[in-house]
């Protein structure tokens, strides 16, 4: 990491230790303000600034809905990558937070020893899942399946070609690795991919990837290991 990055601070004091901001000096992510607690003073920091980072606590005094923060930040500061730390309350809602479009999830209590590779997979544009939250992200998935069966949505209005190119963004793999799988060019690869954005009426591959795990991809695609990735891997917007 070469460049200066700009860091918004908004978290619970107890994740605010010497070695988290030492990290932050030893990566070039120097704070702008730190310890912006409402809503209000996040979202105009961010409106004013536009840095590189925020750092954010889902359980912030004074905040009922985290994702509806996450999800303005995104609104005002597109750019900034956001870092969102969990505890045990978050579990049913982690889905939320990825639709929300959080760039890394972090357990609090695993704070500072994933922090430094969720920047550096952010930076890629990697969305980061600690083991942890891709475990209960795992669960979750796989009750909501249960529950919708056979239902497979906006999946019926893909052709086959996309449904092996949504497939194969399931499985982690970059478009490079998916024009070399099913032989044909990076750009048609893109294409096929605007077409199922579009389908899906999604914004992104996170998005794009979540729905299709949501909806039983496996049911109707040639390979059905999809999930193995997200315990062992980040997955890649």
């Amino acid at each position: 990491m070469h460049q200066q990055s700009t860091a918004l601070i908004s978290l619970n004091p107890s994740l605010t230790s010497l070695n988290f901001f030492n990290l932050l000096n030893n990566l070039k992510v120097f704070p702008s303000k730190t310890q912006i607690n409402t809503k209000e003073s996040v979202i105009l920091e961010l409106e004013n600034h536009k840095p590189n980072f925020l750092f954010i606590s889902s359980s912030l005094p004074g905040v009922i809905d985290i994702v509806e923060v996450v999800t303005k930040a995104k609104q005002v500061s597109p750019g900034t990558k956001i870092i969102l730390t969990i505890n045990d309350n978050d579990t049913g809602r982690i889905l939320n937070y990825l639709i929300a479009n959080v760039d890394a999830i972090i357990w609090s209590d695993n704070f500072v020893e994933s922090v430094e590779f969720a920047i550096r997979q952010a930076l890629k544009d990697q969305l980061f899942i600690c083991g942890r939250s891709a475990f209960e992200l795992r669960r979750l998935l796989v009750e909501q399946k249960s529950e919708s069966r056979n239902d497979i949505g906006l999946l019926s209005l893909l052709t086959d070609r996309e449904t092996e190119v949504l497939h194969s963004l399931t499985q982690g793999i970059n478009y490079k690795q998916i024009s070399k799988l099913l032989f044909i060019s990076e750009s048609t690869v893109k294409t096929h991919i605007n077409n199922i954005f579009t389908k899906l009426s999604v914004n992104d591959r996170t998005q794009a990837v979540l729905y299709a795990l949501k909806h039983g991809i496996e049911s109707i695609a040639k390979k059905p290991d999809l999930l193995k990735n997200l315990t062992n891997q980040p997955i890649q917007k």
